[in-house]
């Protein structure tokens, strides 16, 4: 008994999880976690401005005196006309905007002044913001309401058109880059935040900021990805508000209250995580500061069970993790009103704002009495969490998933939701006697509900068997257990893309096994065609000369085998004394069953495939035949006994091919045949002669 024929909504990516509404809950790769607790830490020193650079290490500028820290670190003074504004950091420029209006530029290493940007006449800066490399985005008024952004190149020109801002009616702008959106607000009031595609400087929405906002001086910084924060500070409470806001879909990824230390004084700069006070510095670190509890919200879109013969839903599933002292509470909505549908659809698609979560919360009739509630009591494993909506008889709902994360307890991270509809159950297979009794049937299809969450998984993994055996479908996890299966050797340790490769060529390598094609094959996936296969058997046959034979002009001399008898070589009992005598069969031997595998690889990939080469080679190379294995490559770290001596450049593929410790080592590596040239052997005969340095 299966109920294969059901269908889903699954949230379990990054882009699925944007589909919905989040308040409080960050998107940390493919999961919703509960961003940690935050406080202010003071920091030592007097009041100073902080700039984080493109590298992450924190700055500090004194604001009179010019001195430039970091690290805690004097790093000497920024001198120019003026206390300082403020201070944007790029990857080779420091930029100081200065009280008189001038930016002033200094090289980020030696903190030499460059050339100065004198205002533009008729405009004041208001604020800058880096462009994430040597740039600027400069917040400017002309005095009569009128506000744009200007775009200053490293060297303070400006090759672009100004971005005009409009609907902003101010007397003082923040600006700041979240990614690729540049974010314009009002400091005084900070009722709307501007959202202006930087690329084509195009506007590209407006966000409502949390009420809690307005009327208060905000402070505004970027955030890592596509986000925002904003920091806005009481001195009643001596508290600041921080948000964390996703500037693309407009939600709130963290919102909560941090206390600020009063010796800081009043937030009046923020950059990163970097708090400049009106009487000290601090810096936002993960830590316990608040009494209350949070909560975290996220609310899918619409989710629509289609009418029919079999209509409704069945169940909602939750991976959670949940540690001690938390909880999580699902509730659901559901309607066949149009015109709420219509409504709650416009705000969801509509212009993004921090506090969707609550209109949606008022306006959507969500079943509170039906809610499930689970507590979190162990470690914070993933659990596998379920709660039936077998009640909910409208086609069109939604869920909402809130999280409580008391203080001081490690907050919860949500990894995938699955809505399963329509409303089948082993309950349908029942007699009629079961289904339609009003008082039973709701309670057995509770207890029926474990088995079927039991049963659904198995029946899911069987039926998807063929998926994850097939080379194009199978999971990543999956590509190494299954190359097993066909007898390689243990491959984890190998790029997922060249794993999902071999097995989908295992059927041609493995039915070569044991020739040259077959190790040629297996080597150009697992180095992406870095390697060459050389087998001597493929090269021509030897042949021997008698004693009075002449060698022609194209005929090249091996050495003799066994070589004549020389002085500090020789073995006594052993070496025979005299002239050598060559001996064929010895010759061939030599030559015969060497397989020479070249791989042109640099430091980094031959560090990684070296050893899963290794393993790969016993399974695949002829029997019977030895293996010369050569790593070539101008970035390999284990060839350079003298990188100065170069071979003759004119007999080499380039100069950089082969140099001899770059590319060679000694008593290892073939170096390229010199060019031919007459040698006379015994009597007299001619031939070209071919050495190798070994």
């Amino acid at each position: 008994m299966t109920l294969l024929e059901q269908r889903s909504y699954d949230f379990r990516t990054a882009g699925q999880w944007a589909a919905g509404v989040r308040h409080g809950l960050a998107l940390t790769g493919d999961r919703l976690v509960v961003p940690a607790r935050l406080r202010v830490e003071r920091q030592p020193g007097p009041a100073m401005l902080p700039a984080v650079d493109p590298r992450g290490d924190p700055l500090w500028l004194e604001r009179r005196s010019r001195v430039l820290i970091r690290r805690s670190l004097e790093q000497g003074v920024l001198h120019g006309a003026g206390p300082a504004r403020l201070m944007v950091a790029g990857r080779s420029v420091i930029w100081v905007l200065a009280s008189s209006g001038v930016l002033d530029r200094y090289d980020a290493y030696t903190r030499q002044p460059l050339s100065p940007v004198p205002p533009r006449a008729g405009w004041r800066i208001s604020d800058a913001a880096g462009d994430g490399a040597d740039g600027l985005w400069l917040a400017e008024t002309d005095g009569s309401g009128r506000w744009r952004l200007r775009h200053a190149d490293c060297w303070g020109f400006t090759c672009r058109t100004p971005i005009a801002v409009t609907g902003l009616e101010a007397r003082r702008l923040a600006v700041t880059a979240g990614g690729t959106r540049l974010v314009v607000i009002d400091p005084a009031t900070a009722g709307t935040a501007v959202v202006i595609d930087a690329e084509t400087g195009q506007a590209a929405g407006t966000i409502g900021l949390d009420a809690a906002h307005r009327n208060r001086p905000v402070l505004l910084t970027a955030a890592p990805g596509n986000g925002v924060v904003l920091l806005s500070f009481s001195e009643q409470d001596e508290t600041a508000l921080y948000e964390r806001i996703d500037v693309v879909d407009g939600d709130v990824e963290d919102h909560q209250r941090l206390r600020v230390p009063r010796s800081l004084g009043r937030p009046t700069a923020l950059a990163g995580a970097l708090v400049g006070g009106s009487r000290g510095n601090g810096r936002i670190v993960a830590g316990d500061s608040a009494d209350d509890d949070r909560r975290s919200t996220f609310i899918t879109p619409a989710l629509i069970s289609p009418e029919g013969p079999h209509s409704g839903w069945n169940r909602a599933e939750l991976d959670l993790s949940l540690p001690s002292g938390t909880a999580a509470e699902v509730t659901w909505a559901s309607t066949g009103n149009a015109m709420l549908i219509e409504r709650a659809g416009r705000l969801i698609d509509g212009p993004a704002t921090a506090g969707l979560a609550d209109e949606l919360d008022q306006l959507l009739p969500w079943r509170t009495e039906q809610a499930v509630r689970y507590r979190g009591t162990g470690d914070g494993a993933v659990e596998h969490l379920a709660a039936l909506l077998d009640g909910v008889a409208e086609t069109t709902l939604w869920l909402r998933i809130r999280l409580d994360t008391p203080a001081g307890r490690t907050p919860p991270q949500m990894s995938r939701l699955r809505v399963r509809y329509p409303a089948v159950s082993y309950l349908d297979h029942l007699p009629a006697f079961y289904r339609e009794d009003p008082r039973s049937a709701p309670e057995l299809r509770r207890i029926l509900a474990p088995y079927e969450m039991l049963f659904d998984g198995l029946d899911e993994t069987l039926a998807g068997l063929a998926q994850r055996l097939d080379p194009g479908t199978a999971p990543d996890e999956w590509t190494g257990y299954l190359l097993s299966w066909l007898g390689f050797p243990p491959l984890n340790d190998l790029p997922a893309d060249r794993r999902r490769d071999l097995l989908a060529h295992a059927g041609d390598i493995l039915g070569r096994r044991g020739t040259q094609r077959g190790l040629e094959l297996m080597l150009d996936v697992v180095t992406e065609g870095r390697a060459t296969v050389t087998d001597t058997a493929g090269g021509p046959s030897a042949w021997f000369l008698g004693a009075s034979a002449r060698l022609g002009r194209d005929t090249r001399a091996l050495a003799q085998r066994p070589a004549s008898a020389r002085a500090g070589a020789m073995v006594l009992g052993r070496t025979p004394l005299g002239r050598g005598c060559p001996d064929p069969a010895l010759m061939l031997a030599q030559r015969a069953g060497v397989v020479t595998i070249r791989l042109d690889l640099d430091a980094a990939r031959q560090s990684l495939l070296a050893p899963i080469i290794d393993r790969l080679l016993p399974f695949f190379v002829p029997a019977h035949c030895r293996v010369r294995l050569v790593y070539s490559g101008a970035a390999s770290t284990d060839r350079r006994p003298d990188v100065d001596f170069r071979l003759d450049e004119s007999e080499l593929h380039s100069d950089g091919h082969w140099r001899l410790g770059a590319t060679t080592r000694l008593g290892r590596w073939p170096l390229p045949e010199p060019a031919r040239r007459p040698a006379v052997l015994d009597q007299g005969p001619l031939l070209l002669s071919g050495p190798r340095l070994q």
